[in-house]
């Protein structure tokens, strides 16, 4: 692997055409601040600043503070987040106006001077825009994902996770470079040898395609990887007992995780101490790794990570990072929340009129059944959990039940599952969402499952969906039995598996 440009991204004419006249603004406002030979204060920037360089000095002037702050805000609108780093952005214009200064001609005509100027700030735009198609490799620690059986890489989209090994041998920049290196097993020192640094790094990393600014790739990358984790999750079978079910706290996939940090409790006279908890993980086997090696689920992968957009893989690639971050979260209403935020993601549109609460509850009945009762008692059931969700937004409430968070889980593990298995990701989301708001009055739903609903009927409180597509598979069976983690079960905080009978179960549907 070798790091590469990205998509070349397209930006909007007039956008480019005032970014270059704010870019003309930032050199006429630094060239006026210049100071001279002969100056009597040199060293008094004012109350605005300024900035030696070389030989060089001048004071920032009104203009150029304004120029540049227009600039930017243009800037990182047209780049969009994850390539606009604002703090970079500025770093660029100052470098450029002190250029545009060391190749100032004081004798230069006024038409050599404006075109002198001119080429500066058309260098300035190019070199911003730039930074909107540039993409790094990112190797960094992988805490979840464990071969059991394989050891082969498993790519997933712009995530792989692979052995440190394998990383060092197969990564060209790396097996080239004499002065960094991966050290396996030594996370996480960093030594020097033989003029070579070392780092550290554990069993397994994940090597990461990020197209984003340089200052930003610790956070797009673990954007990307909680992507490719719930897709792993949902288009794999037959996991390990030691799977992270419903309820489960998922560990940090690149951070060392000890899910229940030594303690105390005190319960009036008594003391109790503990700590330690086995955590949960991706076991993959050769039966996993073929089922995410298949080419139509390589190929939903990739439609994931570089999806246009207005297509639906766009939506979806939003709501599977957001399931994850529910997963890995320790409070239940932050659980609740990013899998709430997962489902609007993808099953809302740009229509501010349209009742977010009774749109998402219609929809994810639709999706969840064509069965006309069914979808009442879901609509019902996720409406209720919607008004959880409210008191936590809107009056700062934290009373949240386990059994609430862990059947809203089931519910959005289960919706993005279907999606997956039934729906062309390249259509656009509007189709998507038509096709939802045409169902929700009653009739089946486009891409409904042909052979067998993925959800069974529920109680009549509408709480627990037991249904035979709803039970936990023979994996989960044996993880709630297994000795190795028995002891996981012991210290296991409240929201226990067990509760995840309150939802479907994503598994087997």
């Amino acid at each position: 692997m070798t790091s590469k440009q990205a998509n070349k991204p397209s930006f909007d004419k007039n956008q480019k055409k005032q970014l270059k006249q704010h870019a003309i603004d930032i050199m006429i406002g630094f060239l006026q601040g210049a100071i001279q030979t002969g100056d009597p204060q040199p060293f008094d920037f004012g109350d605005l600043g300024g900035t030696f360089f070389d030989e060089f000095m001048a004071r920032f002037t009104p203009l150029f503070i304004e120029a540049r702050r227009e600039f930017v805000a243009l800037a990182a609108k047209m780049l969009k987040a994850k390539s606009a780093h604002e703090p970079t952005l500025m770093s660029l214009c100052l470098t450029a106006a002190q250029e545009c200064i060391k190749q100032w001609d004081p004798k230069a005509t006024k038409q050599q001077a404006d075109k002198a100027i001119d080429q500066c700030a058309d260098k300035l735009v190019a070199d911003v825009l730039a930074e909107g198609g540039k993409e790094y490799i990112e190797i960094v620690p992988n805490f979840l994902i464990v071969p059991n059986g394989y050891s082969g890489p498993i790519k997933v989209g712009r995530v792989t996770s692979m052995r440190t090994d394998d990383v060092v041998a197969t990564t060209t920049a790396l097996s080239a470079n004499m002065k960094v290196s991966l050290a396996k097993g030594n996370y996480p020192k960093i030594e020097f040898a033989n003029g070579t640094m070392l780092v550290g790094m554990p069993a397994m990393v994940f090597v990461v395609e990020v197209p984003a600014a340089r200052q930003n790739l610790a956070e797009e990358a673990k954007w990307l990887i909680d992507v490719a984790i719930s897709f792993i999750r949902l288009s794999g079978s037959g996991w390990s007992a030691r799977f992270p079910r419903i309820g489960e706290i998922e560990p940090h996939p690149t951070r060392p995780t000890d899910l229940r940090p030594p303690h105390v409790t005190i319960d009036g006279s008594t003391v109790s101490a503990g700590g330690f908890q086995a955590n949960p993980v991706y076991d993959v086997d050769q039966g996993i790794a073929d089922q995410l090696a298949d080419q139509s689920t390589q190929k939903l992968a990739d439609l994931l990570f570089d999806a246009t957009e207005k297509a639906l893989a766009g939506r979806v690639a939003q709501g599977l990072g957001w399931i994850t971050r529910g997963r890995q979260s320790f409070d239940r209403a932050e659980r609740l929340l990013a899998f709430f935020t997962a489902l609007e993601a993808l099953l809302t549109n740009d229509d501010k009129s349209a009742p977010i609460t009774q749109t998402i509850s219609r929809f994810v009945s639709v999706i969840c059944t064509s069965d006309i009762d069914t979808r009442v008692k879901i609509f019902n059931q996720v409406k209720g959990l919607y008004s959880i969700r409210s008191a936590v937004v809107h009056g700062g409430k934290r009373e949240v039940l386990w059994k609430d968070v862990n059947a809203l889980q089931s519910y959005a593990e289960v919706v993005f599952k279907v999606v997956l298995k039934q729906c062309d990701l390249t259509m656009g989301h509007s189709k998507f969402n038509d096709s939802l708001a045409v169902a929700s009055h009653g009739s089946p739903w486009e891409f409904a499952i042909p052979e067998e609903d993925p959800m069974g009927e529920p109680s009549e409180d509408g709480e627990d969906l037991g249904a035979e597509s709803a039970k936990p598979d023979e994996a989960g069976e044996e993880s709630k039995s297994g000795d190795g983690h028995a002891t996981a079960e012991k210290t296991q905080e409240p929201g226990e598996p067990d509760d995840a009978a309150k939802g479907p179960d994503p598994q087997s549907s």
